[in-house]
């Protein structure tokens, strides 16, 4: 086995190993799975951050090569195993830069409205503390503009960048999953468009498996 990922049970690991999981690799047999524990903060130690100077997840590590920030790591997967499973890239150059606009959306505009409400999850259930409605509640107002947008593309097309699961669905689907499992149908309001795709895109099998990935990572975090 030559790759590694260091990580815990976030959003943004699930994110990298997606597409792992969509190409319908037995994700044992080509990575390990290192657990780093954020409530001992041992993503702050010197030996992680000669890996990951900022100090975030995930990271990984394939022999010789580093490579952390989520997204690179997803795209390096799905790059790695493109003539495996699902497509995920685009086949013409205008569906590659339909797909590679809506992954900037997920990480410009979405990503930062739902990874608020995510961390503050993450930790209340980590430290078992109520969780901080002021935040949620927050984060669910900046969200509606930004599925005012995503309702009227759904509405056009089944899946974000398209007719076909793509990169783009991939890098929402588990900040999405999120929502839907955690605040149920709450954050998707009047947007029956969001909310079919949203139910298509965490219904998948790959995301399935990784929900089971991050309750197994559950069971490792500080109590």
């Amino acid at each position: 086995m030559g790759m590694k990922l260091y990580g815990t049970n976030t959003t943004n690991v699930q994110r990298s190993i997606l597409p792992i999981l969509e190409a319908e690799v037995d994700i044992d047999d080509v990575l390990e799975l290192e657990f780093v524990d954020l409530l001992k903060e041992e993503q702050k130690s010197p030996a992680y951050l000669a890996k990951q100077p900022f100090g975030l997840l995930p990271c990984l590590e394939d022999g010789d090569f580093i490579l952390y920030e989520s997204r690179a790591i997803a795209r390096y997967f799905a790059e790695m195993y493109q003539d495996q499973g699902v497509p995920l890239l685009g086949k013409s150059l205008k569906e590659r830069a339909t797909i590679n606009q809506w992954t900037e959306v997920e990480s410009q505009t979405f990503n930062p409205v739902v990874a608020g409400m995510a961390v503050e999850s993450y930790i209340s259930g980590a430290s078992k503390r109520p969780l901080n409605e002021a935040i949620i509640n927050m984060g669910l107002a900046k969200l509606k503009p930004v599925f005012d947008v995503y309702e009227t593309q759904l509405s056009k097309h089944k899946y974000i960048a398209g007719d076909e699961y793509s990169l783009a669905d991939l890098l929402h689907a588990p900040n999405i999953n999120y929502l839907m499992t955690t605040l149920k149908t709450e954050a998707y309001g009047n947007y029956p468009c969001v909310l079919a795709w949203a139910q298509n895109i965490t219904s998948r099998p790959a995301v399935q498996k990784v929900v089971e990935l991050n309750a197994k990572w559950l069971k490792q975090q500080t109590p």
